[in-house]
């Protein structure tokens, strides 16, 4: 008897595993599959054609956000997402002005001199001071406190290394190929020379990033700073209009572009730690925060100008504890507009009392005790990542709201709101 009734145990048990099983299967299978997405259903119309572009209306998904095609007469871009598809347009007519003043009788005799002029600085000649990254070679010029602190984080990076202080962190989302046309990031040491400053005025005439990711225009800006800043070819050459920037409506962006043009980076650098200083962030979180070239000056000081713009609350450490993780432009800037949201979610709906990094989001926490979770992505469907973001444990409060930028698919709302989160979607148009 005692063996039957094992027996009878055993197989309730494996019918249990199998229906269980069945069940997690059919689950997986019944996950929204993200395919035959459509620009047109994802952005506004007027960005998919213009006077140098179109865009292709087909768009796939890598890691967490919609790739878009964009074709130009200047060339082939993969933009990740909404924001870099508007900042890539945008870039556009900046090729156009770069490639009229190039073709200039005057620009072309300037570039002849520039090829064989030396450049003095500091008692010695150099004879070639331009690398191929658009760099200069050395810190000769460097005014005193600039190689004092140049120097300095030579010191502190060596010493990290030694004292094994920054480990590794795993980057925020799995790894994905860059999109095409987008270049490694470049290390800026200053203003040796006045070479950046030169690229700086340009950029700001032509209303583009100094330090942007688009490869191609990063090596057009490279080109004529390195014929103006050693040639008597004047910055200030007669352009047509160039459009400016359609950057989501962002009071930080714009901040932190201005100061681009007008800093060299090295001293954003300095004020950007000062800045965090003021607000209690300090030492090795700060260093490693500032050593991701991902965060460019541009980006580094619009992350820090939102978080200053938080107030002193807790956690705004952890926010760049959670930045030094970026391992791509696409996470540096998903961590930005996570801060920007909770900023605007801080001033314009209810205060937060702390805010903290939590694997691959930063959520806010009110007083009483709401979980606020930002999600600056472009389209959420019901696909097993989010699945398992709805179900984590971590993410708890007396109320559960996930802000999302983009649009979230009818499917994804349900079970999302089955699984207690409240979603506030289509955040980005509402600006």
């Amino acid at each position: 008897m005692t063996m039957t009734m094992n027996r009878t145990v055993l197989c309730r048990a494996l019918l249990a595993a199998t229906v269980l099983a069945t069940a997690a299967t059919a689950a997986a299978q019944n996950y929204e599959t993200p395919g035959n997405l459509k620009a047109s259903e994802l952005v506004p119309v007027a960005l998919l054609k213009g006077p140098f572009h179109s865009v292709d209306e087909n768009v796939t998904i890598a890691g967490a956000e919609p790739d878009f095609t964009i074709r130009s007469q200047y060339g082939t871009w993969v933009a990740r997402g909404h924001e870099m598809l508007i900042i890539r347009v945008s870039e556009l007519p900046a090729f156009e002005q770069l490639e009229k003043v190039s073709k200039s009788d005057e620009f072309m005799k300037a570039a002849g001199t520039a090829v064989v002029a030396p450049v003095k600085a500091v008692g010695q000649f150099i004879e070639s001071p331009l690398e191929t990254t658009g760099n200069v070679f050395s810190g000769i010029g460097l005014i005193a406190s600039r190689v004092g602190r140049v120097a300095e984080q030579s010191v502190n990076r060596a010493g990290d290394t030694l004292a094994n202080n920054a480990p590794a962190e795993k980057q925020i989302f799995k790894p994905v190929a860059p999109p095409l046309g987008t270049a490694a990031p470049r290390t800026f040491i200053g203003d040796p020379l006045g070479y950046n400053d030169q690229r700086r005025q340009w950029a700001q005439r032509l209303k583009v990033d100094p330090y942007t990711f688009n490869g191609a225009l990063s090596d057009k800006l490279g080109d004529v700073a390195s014929v103006t800043f050693v040639s008597t070819f004047p910055v200030n050459v007669v352009l047509s209009s160039v459009i400016a920037p359609l950057y989501y409506a962002q009071e930080f962006n714009e901040q932190a572009t201005r100061e681009a043009y007008q800093t060299p980076p090295i001293d954003i650098g300095t004020r950007n730690e000062a800045r965090l200083k003021k607000m209690g962030i300090e030492g090795l979180p700060v260093r490693t925060f500032m050593r991701n070239n991902y965060f460019t000056p541009t980006l580094q000081t619009a992350l820090v100008l939102a978080l200053e713009s938080l107030g002193n609350i807790a956690g705004r450490d952890q926010a760049i504890v959670f930045a030094a993780r970026a391992a791509s432009e696409t996470e540096a800037r998903y961590v930005n507009n996570s801060v920007m949201m909770l900023a605007q979610y801080n001033r314009t709906t209810a205060p937060l009392a702390k805010i903290r990094g939590a694997d691959n989001v930063i959520a806010g926490e009110t007083r009483d005790g709401k979980l606020i979770v930002a999600a600056p992505l472009d389209y959420v469907p019901w696909v097993k990542p989010v699945d398992d973001f709805a179900r984590r444990t971590d993410l708890a409060g007396t109320e559960r709201w996930l802000l999302i930028s983009g649009k979230t698919t009818p499917r994804a709302q349900q079970e999302l709101a089955a699984l207690g989160w409240r979603v506030s979607d289509n955040l980005a148009a509402a600006r």
